[in-house]
């Protein structure tokens, strides 16, 4: 008798376990499909990043990169990263660009002509006093015809940090969201963790470290072209140089760290999906197989939104750093040509000016282009990225 009622117990606390995983499955199942509904759309967030870009970027990109229909957003995409498309902005970049850096070249190429020809007055002055009054009289024009650059070239650096800072603010909601549809909830908080500190050190180390460093290496190069008996070339190479290794050394932390949480916490996050559909499909074969069968579904339309916001915002950095980095190069190379010229009009001090003009010109560059890499390396990992989900 006791070993019935206790058969007949435990028999209704089974019941009573698979009654209450049923419905369990099933609304998260029901949940699940309503959640479903909202993967045939990119998050409100994506569009919050045309108010990000500058309106010369915009005006590049065909019409419906933002629109909130997938189907216009990826044709859209498909028509920006095709060749013919690519090649048409180079053009137009490249164009405008290397029309400013042979306008600039001429305008160097008159002003060592000039310095050239003061040179040979200079050498018929027997006074040594009026001979070094000469030499700083050309060297000073030449410096403050390139200060006006370099003030125009700062600015633009630092404008694009600004916009690189801003386009990413509003790329990690974008990514978090999308991560946590596919069930990577993990992985979105540690990226948004690791992405915090890229957008840290990219504000408060590289944007405001790299205008003050630019502008010791500009006086000290006019130093050494107006005496360089002093042997401060060595010391404008030595602070140029440490301060790119430290920078580059802080950023391949960085990137390490995050590639390291990405792939762990992806990692994680797909073992307890498949936990949970595995638990599931063997408790209740036919509901935990429609829910398993469900999220993959999910999974798939998760990752084309991804792949399609992930490669956007690639396109979009990419977009902001064309301009810059282009205008950057052309301008270190006419500094080095015209650094040639000098030498060959005898003018040893305006080509050290320019030489050591040149290589402040590359410190800029080698950190814009290490920012850039870093956040692209951060959007490609969010593509690369397998959901959960699937």
């Amino acid at each position: 008798m006791k070993k019935s009622q206790k058969r007949k117990g435990r028999r209704q606390k089974l019941c009573v376990l698979l009654t209450l995983c049923t419905v369990f499955l099933w609304g998260s199942l029901l949940s699940i499909s309503a959640y479903a509904e909202n993967t045939d759309s990119l998050p409100e967030e994506y569009g919050n990043l045309q108010e990000a870009l500058p309106d010369e970027v915009t005006s590049y990109l065909p019409d419906g990169m933002f629109s909130e229909d997938v189907e216009k957003n990826a044709a859209a995409l498909s028509e920006a990263i095709s060749p013919q498309y690519i090649f048409a902005i180079l053009e137009e970049v490249l164009g405008s660009t290397v029309s400013a850096g042979v306008r600039l070249f001429l305008v160097l190429c008159g002003l060592l002509i000039l310095s050239a020809v003061f040179g040979n007055v200079r050498a018929s002055i027997s006074s040594p006093a009026l001979q070094n009054v000469t030499r700083f009289c050309t060297i000073g024009v030449l410096f403050a015809t390139l200060i006006r650059l370099q003030y125009r070239h700062l600015e633009s650096v630092s404008l694009f940090f600004e916009r690189l800072n801003a386009l990413m603010v509003g790329m990690i909601p974008v990514g978090s969201v999308l991560l946590a549809m596919g069930g990577n909830v993990t992985t979105a908080s540690a990226g948004n963790a690791t992405l915090g500190v890229f957008l840290s050190v990219s504000e408060n180390l590289c944007a405001a470290t790299v205008i003050p460093v630019s502008c010791i290496g500009t006086a000290l190069a006019f130093c050494n072209a107006f005496s360089p008996d002093t042997g401060l070339r060595g010391l404008s190479s030595a602070i140029r140089k440490t301060y790119v290794f430290v920078l580059g050394l802080i950023m391949a932390v960085l990137a390490a760290i995050l590639a390291a949480q990405t792939t762990l916490c992806a990692a994680a996050d797909s073992v307890g999906a498949r936990t949970a559909r595995l638990v599931s499909s063997t408790v209740i074969p036919v509901v935990g197989g429609s829910v398993g069968d469900t999220l993959r579904t999910i999974g798939t339309s998760v990752q084309y939104l991804k792949s399609i916001a992930g490669i956007s915002g690639i396109l979009f950095l990419c977009l902001l750093l064309l301009p810059t980095l282009l205008s950057l190069i052309v301008t270190r190379l006419t500094f080095l040509l015209s650094s040639g010229v000098a030498d060959m009009l005898g003018c040893e001090s305006e080509g050290r000016l320019l030489s050591e003009l040149g290589s402040v010109w590359g410190t800029m560059i080698a950190v814009v282009s290490m920012c850039s890499v870093m956040f692209l390396l951060a959007l490609t990992l969010l593509v690369r990225v397998g959901v959960a989900a699937a």
